[in-house]
C-alpha cells in the first residue's frame, strides 16, 4: 500500500508529468520515432526543439513508461508511445493537446473557480467556452478533436444498442463533428442520420462524414439546440450535452428535443453517471475528473441517475432504461412520460 506521503505527492506532481506528455504530443516525437530509434539531436532536428531540453523531457516520460531509453543513449518507442502517433486508432494525441493548452490554463485558476463561482476558462480568456469557439476556429477544432478520440469507443457501442431497434431516422442533437453519427450510419445501414450543429462545426463534419463515406446519408442542419431541434427522428442523441449546461438550460433543451419528438419517439442521454457517494476506484475519478472539467472549462457538470430524471420531469420526459457502456458513459433512454 502506497504511504499517504506518497500519495499527496504523486497527485501533487500530475501537473508536471502531464505537461512533459502535452510536448511530446505536440511536437510529434512519437510520430518522429515510429520508424526507428534516434539520438535526442535528431529528434530535435526532426520536430524543431533544442536537443538537451528535449532529452530531460523525454527521460522523464520514459521513467513513468512512455518511449524507452537504449543503452546507446538513443530514444525508441513502445506501446504507449505509439499510442500518442497522429494516426494512432484512438487518438490519443489529440487529447493530450487539448489538455495542454486551454484547459491547462483554466485548470491552474481553479482556486478562483472554487472562491467565486465563476467559471475559470471565463476568467482566464474573458469569454464564455462556445462564445470563445466562435471567434478561435482553431481551438474549436482542437476541442473537436479531443472529443472525437473520446467519441470513438463509445460511439462504436452505441451503434450495436439495442436503443436503435427499429429506428429510421436518428437525430444526433450537437453532435459535434459526427463522430456517433457516422459510426451508426457505418453499422445501420436501414438508418438515415440528421446532425444539429453551429456552422464552425458543420464544417468540421462535413469533411469527417465523406471520410467515413456516409456524407450521402447524413442532413446536417444549422441551428441553436436552444431554440429548437429538427422534428421527425425516430431517436434523438445527446452525447456529452447535457454536461456543459447548468440546469435551467438542461431543461431548455430537453424541452426542445420533447417538442420535436412524436409520443413513440426515444430520446438517448449519453453521458457518465456520477455515484451517490465517493470512494477509490479507477472508474470513479475519471467521472469526478470530468466533473472538475466541466467546472473549469465548460460551466456545466456531471449528474446523478436521480439528477437526471430531475431534469426530464420538466420537459415531459422519464426514464425508461439505463445501459452501462465499457467505454464508460451510460445510456439514458427516456421517452414521454
Amino acid at each position: 500500500m502506497e504511504p499517504p506521503e506518497q500519495t499527496v505527492m504523486r497527485i501533487a506532481r500530475g501537473y508536471q508529468l502531464s505537461q512533459a506528455l502535452y510536448v511530446a504530443a505536440k511536437l510529434g516525437v512519437a510520430d518522429v520515432l515510429a520508424p526507428r530509434p534516434l539520438a535526442a539531436e535528431a529528434i530535435a532536428d526532426a520536430v524543431g526543439a533544442r536537443a538537451s531540453q528535449l532529452r530531460r523531457v523525454l527521460r522523464a516520460l520514459v521513467a513513468a513508461g512512455v518511449f524507452c531509453e537504449l543503452e546507446d543513449g538513443r530514444f525508441g518507442s513502445n506501446d504507449a508511445a505509439a499510442a500518442l502517433r497522429a494516426d494512432a486508432p484512438g487518438r490519443s494525441r489529440d487529447a493530450v493537446v487539448n489538455f495542454g493548452e486551454e484547459m491547462y490554463r483554466s485548470f491552474g485558476e481553479l482556486l478562483h473557480t472554487v472562491r467565486s463561482g465563476e467559471t475559470a476558462f471565463d476568467s482566464v480568456y474573458g469569454a464564455p467556452l462556445f462564445e470563445y469557439y466562435a471567434t478561435h476556429p482553431e481551438v474549436e477544432a482542437s476541442a473537436a478533436a479531443r472529443m472525437l478520440a473520446r467519441t470513438l469507443p463509445v460511439a462504436r457501442e452505441f451503434a450495436a444498442s439495442d436503443v436503435l431497434h427499429g429506428a429510421r431516422t436518428l437525430v444526433d442533437v450537437g453532435g459535434g463533428t459526427g463522430t456517433l453519427v457516422a459510426e451508426v450510419l457505418r453499422h445501420r445501414p436501414e438508418i438515415a442520420g440528421v446532425l444539429l450543429e453551429r456552422p464552425g462545426m458543420l464544417a468540421l463534419a462535413q469533411d469527417y462524414l465523406s471520410d467515413q463515406g456516409v456524407a450521402d446519408r447524413c442532413e446536417l442542419v444549422e441551428g441553436d439546440f436552444f431554440s429548437s431541434v429538427p422534428a421527425g427522428g425516430d431517436v434523438y442523441v445527446l452525447k456529452s450535452v447535457l454536461h456543459d449546461w447548468d440546469d435551467d438550460r438542461c431543461v431548455a433543451i430537453l424541452r426542445n428535443c420533447r417538442a420535436a419528438m412524436d409520443d413513440a419517439g426515444r430520446l438517448a442521454i449519453v453521458e457518465l453517471i456520477l455515484p451517490e457517494r465517493m470512494a477509490p476506484s479507477a472508474p470513479m475519478l475519471s467521472a469526478a475528473l470530468l466533473d472538475l472539467i466541466m467546472l473549469a472549462y465548460a460551466g456545466g457538470r456531471e449528474r446523478t441517475e436521480a439528477e437526471f430524471a430531475q431534469l426530464l420531469d420538466p420537459a415531459g420526459l422519464r426514464i425508461a432504461s439505463t445501459t452501462a457502456l465499457t467505454a464508460g458513459p451510460h445510456i439514458l433512454e427516456a421517452i414521454v412520460a
